[in-house]
């Protein structure tokens, strides 16, 4: 049913979805192939294509449609070439008006479209390539370009430039003579100014050494033999006998008597086989200078004459003869010239220094020492402080070009934040008015900043507040930086040229530099008990004798303040804060006071006070040998049972490696149940014991336990997931260290 019979028998509205084609009728959607396989070339089948007659006109009882697409198959692949050239101006030079640029137009018969390229030459300084793109070309008159246009000996006009066509190929010529049409003889390419220039012969008279050259070769091609000159015969031994062998030496030129000039170092070549002079340079790190590959070319370095004759400015024409520098001119000590440059030679390789010796005779030195002594570096002094802002701010535009914020202890800052040290100050001066003035110093150990702070009291004339406000205290005395060790109780600092004695502290200060002893030496309770047990023992100090009187005296034990004042009256090195912390490790009741026999019992330890008449310095330094020793001893000790217990672990290692493979379920359920307790779901130390012992029932020593955890369970990552912990087990992580290979340290041994 065709489309007109359809719409009288639907007479539907033309509305958009009631309109229905052709295509509504069929029941099989299916394609045809076009295309069959054939042994020749495919062609497409074209009595199998669907045509509506009604719309396709019809001629010569196929469609014309059909009859181009033969056509197309017809002329695949077929192309006319023609060759040909244009011309182009030149504005702006004086040897050519006009350049002629050679050129391909290519006509392709199955769809009529044209290109135009250029062969592309090498170094033309010009673009080259396709000029024209593959498409159909239009005519000025209208219509397009065909084949009927393009012959040889015309002239074609492409979108305003003339192209004139020269030659064509055969098939071009045959297929043209096939239609009837005439194609003439080639023509010739016409040349340019620039290509006369190029084709011109060089007329430059040839040297004494190219016109041997050509007679030699005259004398080869022709058959004859040719005799050499001395000269060669000489240069051609020299070559076999010596080629590959080279002089190498180290050089000098001292060229600091220039602008910017410098003590330069080069290495110097000579080659044997052509007694030709190479010289490089050798360039320090970051010199500065341009690493050229070589600084004088390999050539033939004559000898100076002691004077300079310009050769072109000379009237003669006789050349003096040139000395080149030979081998003998060659050795340690020897200064030569090359092109004005004096090089000191100061040293060679063995192979030179033996050659010297086989056939100059000459005796192998030493280096010369030429290097000048180093200058000793200044190191650069840091400016006042002028007083603007923090001083290392200050110095960071010393240090840097680049502004850049100083860097900050972050460990300190995490493990001290919120620490600090607190003082109670009194201002030392002979005014009275300052005498009654009391200051808190706050010490941060986040930052090592300092603050002082004054509290108001009442009917002092005096009003409280900030003193200092925070910063980094800087001693006015010394000029260094306020530091913590600085500051006890007894200690006089110099603060912005105030003179402050530190009288008190508080309880929580007391208790962190107790803590921290190492840092504090008047909190070590073991240095100042070492220095009063000197005292003590020492008949020189009078200490033993001082306290057993005023203890007499006072009957209940002596105080704080007159134990202060025994040692300030004998004169001893002993600081406040020292005779509080003996107080506060003595001091068993909490009254304040200690007695004669408990500082003699905890001192001497059953030795007699005053018995040995020396100073108590020698006696101290005595006592810290003593003491040192027995840590050194302690100390081996200690890494002796450190390498048992690594041996140990070892096997315990394998132990647990065996215990692992006889029941992986056993190991992965107690892991899974210890990582589900723990707070993060991880395994650490602790759980890795817990396992071991409580959950496995193995009872391993706990030393052994922790030996393995520190290799397995490092510090920068002291806790794992349930996962890696089993593939610890297993060996398969990539840690470096697994239960398997702590076992096979033990295979090995």
């Amino acid at each position: 049913m065709s489309s007109n019979l359809m719409r009288e028998t639907f007479k539907l509205p033309k509305l958009p979805g009631n309109g229905f084609q052709e295509e509504m009728m069929k029941k099989s959607f299916k394609k045809r192939q076009m295309m069959q396989p054939l042994t020749g070339p495919r062609n497409m089948d074209i009595d199998r294509i669907p045509v509506d007659f009604e719309s396709v006109p019809i001629q010569g009882g196929k469609p014309s449609n059909m009859q181009d697409q033969e056509a197309g198959l017809t002329l695949d692949r077929k192309v006319l070439r023609f060759t040909g050239y244009f011309r182009e101006g030149v504005h702006e030079s004086r040897l050519e008006s006009e350049r002629v640029r050679r050129c391909v137009v290519r006509y392709f018969l199955e769809d009529d479209t044209i290109s135009v390229t250029e062969p592309r030459e090498d170094n033309a300084g010009m673009t080259q390539g396709c000029m024209l793109k593959r498409h159909q070309v239009p005519k000025d008159a209208g219509g397009y370009c065909s084949f009927e246009d393009l012959n040889v000996g015309q002239s074609v006009t492409f979108y305003g430039k003339c192209f004139h066509l020269c030659d064509c190929d055969k098939f071009t010529r045959d297929f043209l003579a096939g239609l009837g049409i005439d194609v003439p003889d080639a023509e010739e390419f016409p040349t340019d100014a620039y290509q006369s220039m190029r084709a011109r012969p060089d007329k430059k008279p040839r040297d004494v050494e190219d016109r041997h050259l050509v007679a030699v070769m005259e004398y080869t091609y022709s058959g004859k033999r040719s005799r050499l000159s001395p000269e060669e015969l000489h240069a051609a031994k020299q070559f076999l006998l010596n080629d590959r062998k080279v002089l190498k030496f180290k050089a000098k030129w001292n060229d600091s008597t220039t602008l910017y000039g410098d003590d330069r170092r080069f290495t110097l070549y000579y080659f044997l086989a052509d007694d030709t002079i190479e010289v490089t340079e050798d360039l320090a790190v970051n010199a500065g200078r341009d690493p050229f590959p070589s600084f004088v070319r390999r050539r033939k370095c004559a000898k100076p004459t002691g004077k300079y004759d310009n050769p072109k400015a000379s009237l003669s024409f006789k050349n003096d003869p040139q000395v080149p520098y030979t081998d003998s001119d060659l050795f340690i000590g020897a200064e030569i010239e090359v092109f004005g440059r004096k090089f000191q030679l100061i040293s060679c390789d063995p192979f030179t220094t033996k050659y010297l010796q086989t056939i100059h005779g000459r005796e192998p030195c030493e280096p010369l020492v030429v290097d000048s002594p180093p200058k000793p570096k200044v190191k650069p002094v840091a400016p006042p402080y002028n007083g603007f802002g923090d001083e290392e701010d200050s110095l960071g535009s010393w240090k840097n070009l680049v502004l850049k914020p100083p860097k900050k202890n972050a460990k300190q800052f995490i493990e001290n934040s919120g620490s600090m040290l607190k003082f109670s100050m009194r201002m030392e001066s002979s005014d009275p008015a300052n005498e009654v003035r009391r200051f808190v110093l706050t010490y941060y150990l986040t930052d090592d900043t300092v603050s002082i702070f004054e509290p108001a009291q009442r009917n002092s004339g005096i009003i409280g507040g900030k003193f200092l406000q925070r910063t980094k205290g800087k001693r006015s005395d010394t000029g260094t930086v306020l530091k913590a060790a600085d500051l006890f109780i007894g200690a006089r600092i110099e603060v912005n040229h105030h003179k402050f004695i530190i009288f008190a502290t508080d309880e929580k200060s007391l208790a962190y530099m107790e803590q921290n002893s190492s840092s504090y030496n008047h909190s070590d309770i073991n240095s100042v008990m070492l220095k009063i047990r000197s005292m003590l023992l020492s008949s020189k100090t009078g200490l033993a004798v001082a306290v057993r009187n005023t203890d007499q005296k006072t009957k209940m034990g002596i105080d704080y303040k007159v134990l202060v004042s025994i040692f300030s009256d004998l004169g001893l090195p002993v600081s406040e804060h020292e005779v509080l912390t003996v107080l506060r490790f003595l001091d068993v009741n909490n009254d304040g006071s200690v007695t004669y026999e408990e500082l003699m019992h905890c001192a001497l330890a059953g030795e007699h006070a005053a018995s040995i008449d020396e100073p108590w310095q020698r006696i101290l330094s005595n006592s810290e040998t003593d003491v040192n020793l027995e840590k050194s001893i302690g100390m081996s000790e200690e890494l002796d049972h450190g390498n048992h217990i690594a041996t140990a672990s070892s096997h315990l290692a394998l132990f647990i490696m065996d215990k692992y493979n006889d029941r992986k379920t056993l190991f992965n359920n107690a892991c899974r149940n210890e990582a589900d307790h723990s707070p993060d779901g991880k395994v650490g130390e602790k759980e890795f014991i817990n396992i071991i012992n409580s959950r496995l029932k193995l009872n391993c020593d706990v030393r052994q336990l922790k030996a393995i955890c520190s290799k397995i369970l490092p510090k920068p990552q002291p806790r794992h997931d349930l996962a890696e912990v089993i593939r610890i087990l297993q060996g398969t992580s990539l840690h470096g260290v697994t239960i398997p290979s702590l076992a096979a340290e033990v295979k090995r041994k």
